[in-house]
C-alpha cells in the first residue's frame, strides 16, 4: 500500500485535483467553502452532517485527501466524526472549523491527532494556506 504523503505526490504529479469533503450543517458555510476552494486544484464534496460525511466516505471509490468539520452539527458531532475517521484509520488530513469548541473539543480533538483547528469566523486566505501547508 502507498503511504499517504507519497500518493499524495503521486496525485499531484498526476494532476489530479485535491478531493476535499467539507461537513457543516450551515448551508451558508457550506456554500462558502465551495467557493474559496473552486477551481481545477480542488473536488469538493459538501455534506450536511457527520452521518452524510461517513456514507459518502464510505460510497466514493476515490479516497478523500482532505475533511474539513464544523463540530456543532446535528446527528453526529464533529468529535464523533473524527473519532469514526480514526476508527476506520482515514489516511487523508483531517481540519476543524468551528466557532464553539470547548476545552474538552479542543483536547478531544489533540488526542485523535487532528491536524488543524481553526476557528470561526475565520480568513479565507488562512484557511487557504493553511490546508496548502497540510497536503504539502
Amino acid at each position: 500500500m502507498i503511504a499517504s504523503a507519497e500518493k499524495r505526490r503521486l496525485t499531484q504529479f498526476r494532476g489530479t485535483a485535491l478531493k476535499i469533503l467539507t461537513v457543516d450543517d450551515e448551508p451558508a458555510i457550506a456554500a462558502c467553502l465551495s467557493f474559496i476552494f473552486r477551481g481545477p486544484r480542488y473536488d469538493v464534496t459538501s455534506a450536511r452532517n457527520g452521518k452524510d460525511a461517513l456514507a459518502r466516505l464510505s460510497r466514493d471509490a476515490v479516497p478523500y485527501d482532505v475533511v474539513i468539520t464544523d463540530n456543532e452539527m446535528p446527528q453526529l458531532s464533529g468529535v464523533e466524526l473524527v473519532r469514526a475517521l480514526r476508527e476506520r484509520s482515514f489516511a487523508g488530513k483531517i481540519m476543524v472549523l468551528s466557532g464553539h469548541l470547548t476545552a474538552e473539543n479542543r483536547e478531544a480533538f489533540a488526542e485523535m491527532k487532528v491536524d488543524a483547528i481553526l476557528d470561526k469566523p475565520f480568513d479565507n486566505y488562512d484557511l487557504r494556506s493553511r490546508l496548502e501547508l497540510l497536503v504539502a
